[in-house]
């Protein structure tokens, strides 16, 4: 009998311990690693990024099914290198279940290498490459925001049918800004445009716009595309401002040339130029009015695109996490394969997947900047089109 009752205790420990480990298992946090510039000249949109990022998991409480969400940061430097580096201390060392954000499509395609050798789901809250779901796609890599095809193609028709018959392209020469003024190109010249000159200015290390403006100002066209972002997106604005080309040679962009982050760093020069945005924080939808009352909550402010974008970013994995319970299939490919299936509402319109794991773009907005009461920019509808579909190119079975 006391042999019996040493057994029933034994067994009861064991059960008990057994217990204790699936307990532990269940609530053991997941971790997701977000990986963004958090210095340099894109230090301002990846604050946004992270703060829409946040937004998006207080959401849902910072847990999905019962599991607390653990965010580990890591600055990638805006260079391919750090971010290999950095991609490999989250999952190597930080065991991280899956890794977010990126803003550099030349980051964003050296991690999704690694990402796809290792198994690993990485979902680009940026990286607007073509490449990035075409060329370099991967099962275990996706991208919630969209491609610069989807994005400046149409942009190009758009001006084109709008009495633009001429422009200039003037961006960053490295992988985003070939891609969203070669989509930009394509569609203006399209739509019956022509492109009569291309500037690419060394990306980061350009300070001095006055060769790239003067050789602008001398083509005889009738406004610059310009993609720019962060320190060089205020750096070319003022600097086209004191060459007095605001009126000659109108400098045409993206949300990203006239940021309302950059208002503090532009003012007034952000004041009437027309650009296209994925995001208009004004509009009278569910999601949008949901994401700028808790962003106002959270930090005092309207959320902007980049916020948006961020948002995005952990919205999709927050419900892919939701609908596989709070677990990480052991294939991981699952989890994209979860994602490619979401259809939802977000802030900037409704989001799905196309078969190479890329977020489409519903609709852009034509806005403009005006001051409120208060003397605050406030971002004025004045057209909108549909955004394009992505460039082929995928050849990977998923």
């Amino acid at each position: 009998m006391a042999y019996m009752s040493r057994l029933s205790a034994a067994l009861a420990v064991v059960v008990v311990a057994s217990a204790s480990s699936i307990c532990a298992e269940e609530i053991a946090p997941l971790k997701i690693g977000l990986m963004l510039p958090y210095k340099g000249v894109y230090a301002v949109p990846s604050e946004g990024i992270d703060r829409g990022f946040q937004v998006a998991i207080a959401e849902y409480g910072g847990k999905v099914a019962g599991r607390r969400i653990e965010i580990i940061r890591a600055d990638d430097e805006l260079t391919p290198n750090v971010g290999v580096q950095q991609f490999n201390r989250l999952v190597q060392l930080e065991k991280v279940d899956l890794v977010a954000g990126v803003v550099s499509s030349s980051v964003g395609i050296a991690v999704s290498g690694l990402a796809d050798k290792a198994q690993m789901p990485l979902v680009l809250a940026n990286t607007f490459a073509d490449e990035i779901t075409a060329k370099f796609c991967s099962p275990y890599v996706a991208r919630t925001s969209f491609s610069a095809n989807g994005f400046l193609y149409n942009s190009g028709k758009y001006w084109a049918s709008h009495g633009i018959r001429t422009a200039v392209i003037m961006g960053p020469d490295y992988s985003a800004g070939h891609s969203f003024l070669g989509a930009f190109k394509r569609g203006f010249e399209d739509g019956g445009g022509k492109v009569v000159q291309e500037i690419w200015t060394p990306f980061q290390k350009t300070k001095d716009w006055a060769a790239a403006l003067t050789q602008a100002s001398n083509s005889g066209a009738q406004i610059i595309y310009s993609f720019y972002a962060g320190a060089e997106a205020v750096q070319v604005v003022k600097q086209h401002a004191d060459f007095g080309l605001r009126d000659k040679l109108p400098l045409v962009g993206d949300h990203w040339v006239y940021d309302k982050l950059n208002w503090g760093a532009l003012g007034e020069l952000m004041v009437g130029p027309k650009f296209v945005t994925t995001y208009l924080p004004t509009v009278k939808t569910e999601a949008n009015e949901k994401l700028v009352a808790r962003y106002r909550q959270m930090f005092k402010q309207d959320p902007e695109v980049n916020a948006e974008l961020g948002y995005d970013n952990g919205k999709a994995i927050m419900l892919t996490l939701e609908k596989l319970g709070g677990r990480m299939p052991a294939d991981k490919s699952q989890f994209m394969t979860t994602m490619r299936g979401l259809v939802f509402d977000a802030p900037r319109g409704k989001i799905r997947f196309n078969a190479s794991n890329s977020a489409l773009l519903e609709k852009v907005y034509v806005v403009q900047f005006a001051k409120d009461a208060a003397g605050e920019p406030v971002p004025q509808y004045v057209d909108e089109f549909a955004g394009a579909d992505d460039l082929p190119g995928c050849t990977k079975s998923f």
